[in-house]
C-alpha cells in the first residue's frame, strides 16, 4: 500500500514542478535578463589589464594585483556564487521548456498557450477544444507527463 503511495507522491512532484516550469517559462527572458545586470553590478567587466592574473610584477612574479584580487575576491562571493547558479538554472529551465514544446502537437501545444501562457481557466479552455471535463484532465495529465519525460523528470 505504501508503494501506491510513494508513486502518487513522486507523480504530484513531478507535475507540479512542470507546471511550475510552464508558468514560469513567459518570464524567463526577463528573469535571465536580471540577473545578468545584478552580476554585472558585482562582477563590471573589465576590458584591459596591466597584468595578467597569476603573472604579478617585478617583485614578487606569481602575486596577482590589488585590483585583480578583489575581482576575484568578488567573483568568488557566496552572492556571485548563488546568481550564477540561479542564471545557469534558469538557462537550462528555459532550453528544457523550449525543446519540450518543440515535441508537442498542435493541440498539445494549444492547450500549453491557453493554461500556462495565457492562464486560462480550465473550463474555458476545455470549451475552446471541444473536450468533455474529464477528457480535458486526462488530456492536461498525459501533455504533462510527456513534457515531464522529455525533461528527464520521470
Amino acid at each position: 500500500m505504501s508503494k501506491g503511495r510513494g508513486a502518487v507522491a513522486k507523480q504530484q512532484k513531478y507535475f507540479r514542478q512542470v507546471e511550475k516550469l510552464l508558468y514560469d517559462y513567459k518570464y524567463l527572458d526577463q528573469a535571465i535578463a536580471n540577473l545578468e545586470a545584478e552580476l554585472e553590478a558585482i562582477m563590471p567587466q573589465t576590458t584591459t589589464s596591466l597584468i595578467k592574473i597569476g603573472q604579478g610584477g617585478a617583485r614578487n612574479p606569481f602575486d596577482t594585483s590589488q585590483t585583480e584580487h578583489w575581482g576575484i575576491k568578488r567573483a568568488e562571493s557566496p552572492r556571485a556564487v548563488r546568481l550564477q547558479t540561479l542564471l545557469r538554472e534558469k538557462r537550462r529551465h528555459k532550453k528544457a521548456i523550449k525543446g519540450a514544446r518543440e515535441q508537442l502537437s498542435d493541440e498539445e501545444n494549444t492547450f500549453v498557450w491557453h493554461r500556462y501562457d495565457k492562464e486560462k481557466p480550465h473550463e474555458e479552455i476545455w470549451e475552446a477544444m471541444h473536450m468533455s471535463r474529464a477528457q480535458y484532465f486526462r488530456f492536461r495529465k498525459d501533455v504533462i507527463g510527456k513534457i515531464a519525460r522529455y525533461m528527464g523528470l520521470l
